[in-house]
Formats: C-alpha cells, sequence, structure tokens
C-alpha cells in the first residue's frame, strides 16, 4: 500500500529503498501528484527555498544540505525539514513519514502553522488573532519564506492593485501581524529588509 510519493531530486537508489520500506514511493523530481519535495541543496539555502515557493509549491519541503551549519539556514530559509545530505536513508526517510503525519495542506515555518482551509494560524500552539487581510498578508509571506517581499508585490498579490494607491496600507497591516505574530519576548518571525521588503523566517 503506498501511503505517498516523495519528489526526489536528484534520485536516490538508497533512499527510495529506504521510503519504500515505510510504503512510501520516490517519485520524480517535481512529478505531479507529489506528497513531498525532496531536494539536494549544493549552495546558500535561502534562494533554493525561495525558487521552489515561487513555483507554488506550499507541501512539505525538506533539503538535504552539505554541513550540519547549513540546516539551521534551511530551516530559517523557510523548509520544513532539514538533514546533511550523508545521513542514514532509513533517517530521512523516517523524518519523511513524520512530516506526511501531519495534517494534509498545512504550511509550518518554524514555531508557526498555518491551516489554508481553515485560514487560522498558530504560533507555539497559540491562536493567533487575525483580521482575513492580516491572514492573507501571513499567507502569502509564509509562501515565500526566507525572502524579502517588496511592498509593490504585496499589493498586487494580497490587496490585487496594479498600482500604489499612495498610502501606507501596507505598513499599517504589517505593524498588525507583527504585533500578533512577535508578542513581547518572543524571537521575530517577521523582519523588515530596508529597501528590500518584508521577510518571514522561522524564530
Amino acid at each position: 500500500m503506498i501511503l505517498g510519493r516523495i519528489a526526489c531530486d536528484p534520485p536516490n537508489p538508497a533512499l527510495a529503498a529506504a521510503l519504500a520500506a515505510r510504503g512510501l514511493l520516490a517519485a520524480a523530481p517535481l512529478a505531479a501528484g507529489a506528497d513531498a519535495l525532496v531536494l539536494r541543496s549544493g549552495a546558500a539555502p535561502h534562494p533554493l527555498v525561495a525558487q521552489v515557493r515561487r513555483t507554488g509549491w506550499a507541501g512539505p519541503l525538506m533539503l538535504l544540505v552539505e554541513r550540519a551549519d547549513d540546516v539551521i539556514a534551511a530551516l530559517d530559509a523557510g523548509a520544513d525539514e532539514a538533514v546533511c545530505a550523508d545521513a542514514a536513508p532509513a533517517e530521512i526517510a523516517a523524518r519523511l513519514a513524520a512530516r506526511l503525519r501531519a495534517p494534509a495542506g498545512r504550511i509550518r515555518i518554524g514555531a508557526l502553522e498555518l491551516d489554508p482551509v481553515a485560514r487560522a494560524a498558530r504560533r507555539d500552539d497559540r491562536p493567533l488573532r487575525l483580521r482575513a487581510r492580516e491572514y492573507a498578508l501571513l499567507a502569502y509571506l509564509a509562501r515565500q519564506a526566507g525572502r524579502a517581499v517588496p511592498r509593490a508585490e504585496l499589493l498586487r498579490e494580497v490587496w490585487r492593485l496594479g498600482f500604489d494607491p499612495g498610502t501606507n496600507v501596507v505598513q499599517v497591516h504589517v505593524a498588525r501581524l507583527r504585533a500578533a505574530l512577535d508578542p513581547p519576548g518572543a524571537t521575530p518571525m517577521l523582519h523588515t529588509d530596508r529597501g528590500l521588503g518584508y521577510r518571514l523566517s522561522a524564530a
């Protein structure tokens, strides 16, 4: 019985065997209907994660990184899982199986979890009280996790405006979202990169 399909790039026969032992099928890179994506990251994780999220992929993403230090960078960039590429295939398969046991369709970035169906968000298992536009803003930033998103892009994608209205509407909503997402004492997740835009990263 196949419990899930894992798109792996590059293909890895040893990992495919470990996945099969758990009822998971190793699929071709970016295969249609894949339940999770595993990519080998030979460079800085941030550009790779941003590239994948730009394709519209919102499912579980695991990066196989070169060094232990890169695990933290990959998670901060918005990957759902990260492990050294030389880890045992059985460990990688176990991590993927655990990830797929989570409720389908949810987006996780560190301690933040978004449920696109319920349009709800939680941080550290604490529900976030968000207005509709604030949730839409958070969801878009989550799909672009690790990348600074310019104001013009947010106006286009979240507000559906093809022009700049000349107001501070983005700044106001970012401030409200930050107040809900990053309470006093918590490690900030929503960052302002001056001259670039707003960036969401794991705490």
